[in-house]
């Protein structure tokens, strides 16, 4: 039986001491003869009988390996599964698992299952219908983090919104659940690479700080932090992510001509087409519907005025006079038990 073990110190197969990148010609002496495939960007190597299959850039060290457990029928797939033991932190793997869910680090944007890092390895589990088809195993480089940006005097109160919010959305949500998506707020780097949109406008300084204090990563889906808006919710959207929803919308854009009549408020809020350039997306309704950041108001509206913008019906609301004034009406649904938005995420919507 094919013995894997991954500990503090070391990882070896069949008791023999091995680390990334892994020479073929030592897994071939481990493991014996294998089926060889090269591809056009890699070369991959299949043992057959143990179900492990190894990849290869240039066909000399191996990057990473897969224990294929029902990988699928892809050419190089093993003829058997992978029936040997991986023992992880003097566990079984799949008996660790059970217990440490909440260990799993999400190896890139959107990646739903997760992997264990150990002694700079990696240990990914490749899902399909929620059951584990493969084990990924290879080497782990730390992300650097990037350090925070103050947040500039004058928007301290964010800090403690922010702080607010959360706690309230972590009596709904668990920190593990799939669509709590909340990270570090942005960094230096980040303002000076996604700060600037198209047309030199800058997005606000408000929303700058807001984003200062903590940002969420993308998901496809939904996500925990999201804004209810009469009876539809607005997912906080990736300060990175900005440029891209802004550009979504300027491709909305009317001719002149072709500019249906529009029924707003003209008094307060400022517009001849679709939607007015210097308003800044930072929440989707995923509908084609966003809460703006208005920059650009009217005689009698007010810099930093939240707009609703209806995609099909092309209202424009102000439904709150601030970000500020935004945050603490969420918080306020939150507290008072307006948490049905939240019945997707949690599972009450299946129940």
């Amino acid at each position: 039986m094919t013995k894997l073990s991954l500990s503090k110190t070391d990882f070896t197969i069949n008791d023999v001491k091995i680390q990334f990148p892994i020479d073929i010609d030592s897994l071939k002496k481990i493991l014996g003869d294998c089926r060889h495939l090269k591809k056009q960007h890699n070369h991959i190597y299949t043992w057959d009988d143990f179900g492990i299959i190894a990849f290869s850039k240039e066909g000399v060290k191996a990057e990473n390996l897969l224990l294929d457990l029902n990988y699928g029928n892809y050419d190089f797939c093993s003829k058997n599964p992978f029936t040997g033991q991986f023992i992880f932190e003097n566990q079984e793997l799949f008996q660790f698992y059970k217990s440490n869910k909440n260990q799993l680090v999400k190896l890139y944007k959107g990646d739903d299952s997760g992997a264990f890092i150990l002694n700079g390895i990696s240990v990914w589990f490749n899902k399909e219908d929620d059951k584990t088809t493969a084990i990924d195993i290879a080497a782990y480089q730390e992300k650097e983090k990037k350090a925070k940006t103050p947040v500039d005097p004058e928007f301290k109160e964010f800090e403690s919104l922010w702080q607010e919010w959360i706690t309230e959305i972590n009596k709904i949500v668990a920190t593990d659940n799939d669509y709590y998506n909340l990270t570090d707020g942005i960094s230096v780097e980040d303002l000076e690479q996604h700060s600037v949109l198209e047309d030199e406008i800058i997005i606000p300084p408000a929303l700058q700080n807001f984003y200062k204090v903590q940002n969420v990563e993308y998901d496809a889906v939904t996500s925990a932090f999201q804004f209810l808006i009469g009876n539809w919710t607005y997912d906080l959207i990736p300060f990175e992510d900005i440029s891209e929803e802004w550009n979504s919308i300027q491709d909305l854009q009317f001719d002149e001509d072709d500019l249906p009549e529009l029924e707003i408020d003209l008094e307060k809020i400022k517009t001849d087409n679709y939607a007015n350039p210097k308003w800044i997306p930072f929440a989707t309704g995923r509908n084609g519907d966003y809460l703006l950041y208005d920059t650009d108001p009217a005689e009698k509206g007010k810099f930093s005025q939240i707009i609703e913008l209806q995609n099909e019906s092309w209202e424009r609301n102000i439904v709150a006079e601030s970000l500020e004034e935004l945050l603490k009406n969420e918080i306020n649904n939150l507290k008072t038990g307006k948490t049905e938005h939240f019945d997707f995420i949690t599972g009450k919507e299946d129940s």
